[in-house]
């Protein structure tokens, strides 16, 4: 397999020169799930929007590499990174409120997403689109404006739209929050099986449920540096780092009594 994201010494500071993300490296192969697990403030979701080269202006890449199919993107302009977003590499955002355009119906919002030239068959696709994540009535929500559909409803919006263009590279942060088991379920089924077409996903989650059912490789986070990577069963069955076990050690369980351990800070 070819590799879809090569992350060589990445680091992030801010305006005032703090870092955020530290010397980081990882690699996605084009067929593979990986999960970039980490508490609240680890860093997750600024690496994924350096990726994408959407960083706040106060924020930006101080050195390090970041390929995505063989291009630095460090080193595009914003023609070429809105170029690349889409068909290339594509962003599952975490808040759908903010995400979504609060007058435009989610039709219009999705047709956007994709570009679509085909007019004679787009209502079918936005239908089809909206049925793979879940929303079992697509005309209603198809023709709804954002406020007028529940969160967990917005959020499976934001998912169709971010696998519109069919993305060989594709950032979902977070994807499954306002979802119950059984849709987030049926979501990750659908991103687990775009990296069975040959996508690229990388899961962004403190969900090490998630992790140990889809992903195939893991790295965990803390304070923008690595603390751990490798196989997701190595990873999950044999941690080497206190952190990474007492992330594990967490992960509540019917059999389990007593309060659960505190991480270490």
């Amino acid at each position: 397999m070819s590799m879809a994201l090569v992350i060589d010494g990445l680091s992030i500071v801010d305006a005032n020169g703090t870092s955020l993300v530290t010397d980081l490296s990882f690699s996605v192969e084009h067929g593979s799930v990986l999960g970039l697990v980490g508490e609240s403030g680890s860093g997750k979701t600024l690496t994924a929007l350096a990726i994408m080269g959407l960083l706040p202006t106060e924020v930006h890449v101080c050195g390090g590499s970041i390929k995505v199919d063989g291009i630095e993107v460090t080193k595009c302009g914003a023609q070429k990174l809105q170029a690349m977003r889409g068909s290339g590499m594509a962003m599952v955002f975490q808040e759908p409120m903010t995400a979504l355009d609060p007058v435009m119906r989610i039709d219009r919002q999705l047709i956007e997403a994709r570009a679509h030239e085909n007019h004679s068959n787009v209502r079918r696709w936005v239908q089809t689109s909206l049925e793979q994540v879940g929303i079992t009535d697509p005309q209603r929500v198809a023709r709804s404006f954002p406020h007028e559909l529940s969160g967990g409803m917005r959020q499976r919006v934001l998912i169709a739209m971010g696998l519109a263009a069919t993305p060989r590279l594709i950032l979902a942060d977070e994807p499954t929050t306002a979802l119950d088991a059984v849709n987030r379920r049926e979501v990750l089924n659908q991103l687990a099986a775009r990296a069975v077409q040959g996508a690229a996903v990388v899961l962004i989650t403190h969900d090490l449920g998630s992790v140990r059912r889809w992903a195939d490789d893991i790295v965990v986070m803390r304070n923008g540096h690595c603390c751990e990577s490798g196989p997701a069963e190595q990873v999950l069955m044999r941690p080497q780092d206190a952190y990474t076990k007492a992330l594990l050690a967490c992960v509540p369980s019917i059999t389990h009594t007593g309060p659960l351990p505190e991480v270490p800070c």
